[in-house]
């Protein structure tokens, strides 16, 4: 094999490999306009996010957790499942003692969990039926054969019947909200080592 032939293999792959974005594509400042936006370096870990928290009764969600791994800027957060645990009920937001945004964090972490696959399989379902019929959940067989009984659509209209309209906003959108990064197989535990940075140091 030439050096030419190797190399133009290696750049094959990385282009190949960019097609995704990776946790490593992230640097340890990921999380400064998160924090200046929602002022959670105030936090004192007092915890009543997580007491407050509906989900987390029935289930792993931790805010505080979640929080404190922002600010330390734990990156492994981008592919913490949990995060998708959040019912966005706002009681953490209206709870916390130091009038921080917990669910804003959390709503922030998703959107960039996203371009890494991390989206909880249920929420993908959602995806798919916004991309299918405009609506977020699915009308049941017995709510389709009332609305076949009253004489209407067997599916109520959405402005997602528009999208298919020549220079549609709609068409735009629907690239943006839709092609969802696949998901993505677990990568070996060396890739998910916490990076943290010490805020300390940061100028």
């Amino acid at each position: 094999m030439t050096s030419n032939t190797k190399s133009e293999i290696e750049n094959d792959f990385l282009e190949e490999k960019k097609k995704y974005v990776e946790l490593s594509d992230f640097d340890s400042h990921f999380f400064d306009d998160i924090e200046n936006r929602s002022k959670i370096l105030s936090c004192i870990q007092c915890g009543t996010c997580s007491a407050s928290c509906e989900s987390g009764r029935w289930t792993a969600l931790k805010t505080r957790m979640i929080i404190r791994k922002v600010i330390l800027g734990d990156l492994s957060v981008l592919e913490d499942p949990d995060i998708w645990l959040c019912t966005t009920c706002y009681n953490c937001y209206e709870r916390c003692p130091r009038n921080l945004k917990p669910t804003e964090v959390i709503i922030e972490l998703r959107n960039y969990a996203s371009k890494l696959g991390n989206i909880h399989p249920v929420h993908r379902k959602v995806v798919d039926f916004l991309k299918a019929t405009g609506h977020a959940v699915p009308i049941n067989d017995e709510t389709i054969q009332k609305r076949k009984e009253l004489g209407i659509d067997e599916i109520p209209p959405t402005l997602y019947k528009f999208k298919d309209e020549e220079n549609s906003d709609l068409t735009k959108y629907a690239k943006e909200l839709f092609n969802l990064v696949p998901p993505k197989e677990k990568k070996d535990a060396g890739m998910n080592k916490n990076k943290v940075i010490d805020k300390e140091k940061k100028a």
